[in-house]
């Protein structure tokens, strides 16, 4: 959910506010206890001192972190200048505020200066915009609970497939050089997890899906191409998505059925009347993840049956097709060397050369991680290369913790995009280096 700064503001009073009264009733319970122990040792409050507060609805002291970050980045090659030229706050409250009652809230803040690309594309000397990715509150009943507010729901193994991980719309204006994990868009949801001796049970419903966030008007990684001034006839109303997913034990291995009713992420786009239509049609997703570890080595995989996914022909007319996607995956430790690995797998039913799009496609994920000096200092090297054509992404990220506040760090990113068609063309001339640093309060 995109805010506006004042609203950034009041959630930033409101989280320093759980904090205090959280603080005020732990003051409370121990002066409760104190005066309780000072009694005389026959009276009946001596055997069991009881402040009449519940352990359970005290929140921790701590349950409010902030952490303000800058960071510059800077384009290499024939092309340099600054990029990136900003600032961020992130506040994390996490808590317990009554008896099985908890509450979240997760807001992010950018101000972004002179020089940064986001601000020179709205032509002022300066921009900002803030971020709720998460406010809920969950409230449990013994083996059953319930969330309700603004939440991401994952329902995946493989980490960045989105074989079955396509229930939250994600944030793609600077989607290759921020975590996927960071890129997930909140929704307003309803939901609930049962759990059974043998099964556990999740459901949702989200009344009012969202769609992805794409690069604005005049961003650097804007797609443009000879319908991009035709005027957009939006998505009235988007239809409610709901489904179910039930986890099971299969020996040490993990295993998890589910369906879902949803709306696509991102909408598709037909030519009517010189004007480009916006359709979201929803579509159901049959689907399993399953995961299975052998020693210091995880293997994951996702498969996805997705109907009716719009697919433009070559007269820009929206034909629907059914598509089946897989993801596997594989983790492990070797020599405490952290390797990850991961294909991602796409094919079209039923595809006939009328389409846009190849009948199969998907990407490789390669990742390598190493920590030195007590964990103070992570290396991590990553490539990302697309099957269906020649695209590579390379990145490079050292991080190195001057102690348990303060954290810098230094990332490089390589592109070989040559590609016309490829989802990936806007960022082909975006290599890059980057400085960030992030302090915790």
């Amino acid at each position: 959910m995109i805010v506006n700064k004042w609203i950034f503001i009041a959630i930033l009073a409101l989280c320093f506010t759980f904090q205090a009264l959280a603080q005020d009733e732990l003051d409370l319970l121990e002066d409760d206890v104190e005066m309780d122990f000072s009694m005389d040792e026959e009276s009946e409050f001596s055997e069991e001192p009881h402040s009449g507060v519940d352990a359970d609805t005290v929140a921790s002291p701590s349950a409010i972190r902030i952490s303000l970050d800058h960071a510059l980045s800077f384009r290499l090659g024939e092309q340099k200048n600054m990029v990136n030229n900003r600032t961020g706050v992130n506040i994390d409250y996490a808590s317990s505020i009554g008896e099985s009652l908890y509450a979240k809230i997760d807001a992010t803040g950018s101000l972004y200066w002179t020089k940064d690309h986001r601000a020179i594309s709205k032509a002022q000397d300066y921009d900002f915009d803030s971020l709720i990715k998460e406010a809920w509150l969950q409230k449990s009943f013994e083996q059953l609970t319930f969330k309700l507010g603004l939440q991401s729901i994952v329902w995946g193994d493989v980490e960045g497939a989105q074989a079955t991980d396509t229930l939250n719309p994600i944030d793609t204006s600077e989607f290759l050089f921020v975590d996927f994990e960071d890129t997930r868009i909140g929704q307003e949801t309803i939901s609930a997890t049962l759990y059974t001796e043998s099964l556990t049970w999740e459901t949702f419903v989200t009344p009012v899906p969202q769609f992805n966030k794409n690069p604005a008007d005049g961003s650097i990684y804007a797609r443009q191409n000879s319908l991009s001034s035709l005027k957009i006839i939006s998505v009235e109303k988007p239809n409610p998505e709901y489904g179910l997913r039930t986890k099971f034990k299969l020996g040490v291995s993990e295993m998890a059925l589910l369906v879902a009713n949803l709306t696509p992420n991102q909408p598709g786009y037909q030519l009517k009347n010189n004007r480009l239509q916006e359709v979201a049609k929803p579509f159901l997703l049959y689907g399993t993840n399953f995961n299975y570890p052998i020693g210091q080595t995880l293997l994951k995989a996702d498969l996805g049956y997705k109907t009716d996914q719009g697919i433009n022909d070559k007269n820009f007319e929206l034909v629907y097709k059914d598509r089946l996607d897989t993801a596997f995956g594989i983790e492990t430790t070797i020599s405490q060397h952290s390797l990850v690995a991961s294909v991602s797998l796409s094919q079209i039913i039923d595809w006939d050369e009328s389409l846009t799009q190849k009948k199969d496609s998907g990407y490789v994920n390669l990742g390598w991680t190493k920590t030195y000096f007590n964990e103070d200092l992570t290396l991590n090297l990553g490539l990302l290369g697309v099957l269906s054509r020649s695209d590579r992404i390379a990145n490079g990220l050292v991080d190195y913790k001057l102690n348990d506040r303060f954290k810098f760090s230094m990332g490089l990113f390589v592109f070989s995009i040559t590609d016309e068609e490829s989802d990936f063309y806007a960022f082909r001339e975006e290599h890059r280096i980057e400085f960030k640093t992030k302090y915790q309060f």
